[in-house]
């Protein structure tokens, strides 16, 4: 249990950092910072659907792509289901995530171009 609480706290502390990092980029440049922030969330998200399947290693460790290769063939057909609803709500979220990138561009970018005509 104590241990839980200091995760909860670590956590809590990273999302007020992050907050506060997005609240000074957005207080001084405006909507060009919403519109950056928006970015960067849509970038991430894009990112991490694309690699969702891709095993962690590179051209460089051939044997550790056939060892997950291997290691998802070996899962029983209550394994594979886990693991399938596991990444359904998984990309459930990121779509969420990506979506509300794309509006914070999109907001951005019409700011910017309303206060600037």
């Amino acid at each position: 249990m104590y241990g839980k609480t200091i995760v909860l706290a670590v956590a809590a502390l990273g999302w007020l950092v992050a907050s506060l990092i997005a609240f000074v980029i957005v207080a001084h440049s405006t909507f060009v910072g919403i519109g950056a922030i928006g970015l960067l969330v849509w970038f991430v998200c894009t990112r991490m659907e694309l690699e969702k399947d891709a095993a962690v290693g590179s051209g460089w460790t051939p044997e550790l792509i056939a060892s997950q290769y291997e290691a998802r063939q070996r899962m029983s057909p209550e394994q594979r289901a886990a693991d399938h609803e596991e990444q359904t709500l998984a990309m459930h979220s990121m779509r969420f995530f990506r979506n509300l990138g794309m509006a914070l561009t999109l907001i951005g970018a019409a700011g910017f171009l309303y206060y600037r005509l």
